[in-house]
């Protein structure tokens, strides 16, 4: 392999891309000669290619010349990294630039940032291309299904290779600051190529940044400079509207900040953000009542959402602020929703935006309630879901946007297959979790529909019952009629 060839690949492509001037090419060849353990370089003229391949030849070459200790997945992602990251302007740069075109149009800047960090691999635009994705219109609107696959699945020499490694206390979480530049290891994702935006939320110091393996458009992460758990109060909304204010073409949310409820990381304060429009943004409105400035409506929607809107930011603080602390310590043991003497506590998953002018917030009603019936969650995916959705129902989720495992895409092929007669893949161990369902499916499939576009109406259903478990107000009459009473009652 000649190495030489290829770092000229990549110099050339961050030339191309405006990773790198003209004036940093003789020192980021000398960066990146020193990476290889070579002694000289030439320059030469090399066609465009793409950059995964680049990216994979520069890796392999490493590992044959033993500058890496392996070829795993997360070796090799992490060596990429740091190679991206020998030919991109450093932080300040970034940080400069973000700046001086945020002062003539905020979205100038959140586009450069974000062409930076597909141009410099951070995020996984060739990955994420693989995930599968369709829409399911359901009885409470579109409903947007994802099959992840963009992030790669952990191979059992990888798993064995990271039982050797030694923990580590640094950085303290995915999400902090600390992770900006750091190269990684065995059981840590590097982030030698993440370039990061300071902001201020609530006169407090947070982070802006992109998500590696984005979910939605323009996947945005906003992060507390300090490492401290997740929490739902009165100042997340006002923190939220400032971002609004500094980025008002983004959507901003915060998970519910509880477990069972509150996504996957609560031991960091963070929000997600991006351009992007979920199906909870089309949900109609079964009431709605006009207090001062502010628009309340309740939503048709799986998980109880009461909608906010108001051009005045301190009156629809106010009321989603009054509506939290109400539904605190709300109680109703016929719904199992208890107060929070009986250990548990509700809290809200909220969702900002602005329309035509207003700030407009989506607050979900959540619960964390366990009982010995549901130890998983009397608000969670229910065991009947499982098989397609086990995992939190998180913000992303709560909007109408089902994340779903990347196991799914092989089993679903399976499932496909059976219904089509091959029923001898039955006994595949991919198959068991939904041995009930597929029992179900064989009764109602009669194959004249697309077999693939049948079992994915049918997974979009699954998910839609799971949001349904995840409401605390259900969409029957005792649900709806507490739910009313429990708005009434925030304004009267």
């Amino acid at each position: 392999m000649d190495i030489n060839y290829h770092i000229n690949e990549l110099l050339n492509y961050g030339l191309s891309k405006a990773l790198m001037t003209k004036c940093d090419y003789t020192y980021n060849a000398n960066v990146l000669i020193a990476l290889f353990n070579r002694k000289e370089f030439i320059a030469i003229d090399t066609p465009p290619r793409d950059l995964s391949l680049i990216l994979d030849d520069l890796a392999h070459f490493a590992f044959h010349n033993h500058l890496i200790p392996s070829n795993d997945v997360v070796t090799m992602d992490n060596f990429k990294a740091a190679i991206m990251d020998a030919i991109m302007e450093k932080p300040q740069t970034v940080i400069n630039r973000f700046q001086e075109l945020y002062q003539q149009k905020p979205s100038l800047a959140t586009d450069y940032l974000y062409q930076l960090s597909k141009d410099s691999n951070y995020i996984q635009t060739k990955r994420i291309s693989q995930n599968v994705h369709w829409q399911e219109k359901l009885e409470y609107g579109e409903l947007a299904m994802t099959i992840n696959l963009s992030k790669p699945e952990k191979d059992p020499k990888l798993i064995a290779l990271q039982k050797t490694n030694k923990s580590s206390s640094y950085p303290k979480c995915q999400l902090c600051v600390e992770n900006e530049g750091y190269r990684g290891h065995l059981s840590y994702d590097a982030r030698s190529n993440m370039r990061i935006i300071p902001i201020t939320l609530n006169k407090e110091p947070w982070y802006f940044q992109y998500s590696p393996y984005s979910y939605f458009n323009e996947h945005a992460i906003v992060l507390h400079e300090e490492h401290k758990p997740m929490i739902v109060d009165g100042s997340t909304f006002r923190k939220l509207l400032d971002f609004l204010d500094l980025f008002p073409t983004y959507f901003i949310g915060s998970n519910a900040g509880l477990p069972i409820v509150g996504g996957s990381i609560l031991n960091h304060e963070h929000y997600q953000a991006g351009k992007h429009h979920f199906p909870i943004e089309k949900a109609q409105a079964s009431f709605v009542r006009r207090v001062g400035d502010v628009t309340v409506e309740r939503l048709i929607w799986p998980l109880s959402t009461i909608r906010l809107l108001s051009p005045n930011k301190e009156q629809i603080i106010t009321m989603a602020t009054h509506i939290l602390e109400k539904w605190q310590s709300y109680q109703n043991p016929a719904l199992s929703l208890l107060n929070p003497s009986f250990g548990f506590h509700h809290t809200l998953t909220p969702i900002a935006r602005l329309e035509q002018k207003q700030y407009v917030f989506d607050l979900i009603l959540r619960s964390n309630y366990v009982n010995q019936e549901y130890p998983d969650g009397v608000f969670h995916p229910h065991p009947d879901c499982h098989h397609i959705k086990k995992e939190n129902i998180g913000l992303i989720e709560a909007m109408g946007m089902g994340i779903l495992p990347p196991r799914l895409k092989f089993e679903l092929d399976l499932v496909g297959k059976v219904l089509q007669g091959k029923d001898e893949l039955r006994r595949d161990e991919g198959l068991q979790k939904h041995a009930d369902w597929l029992n179900y499916l064989q009764t109602i499939y009669d194959g004249k529909e697309d077999v693939q576009t049948f079992i994915y109406k049918q997974t979009g259903i699954v998910f839609s019952k799971a949001l349904k478990d995840a409401g605390v107000f259900k969409m029957d009459e005792q649900g709806q009629t507490a739910f009313g009473e429990f708005i009434n009652d925030c304004l009267s």
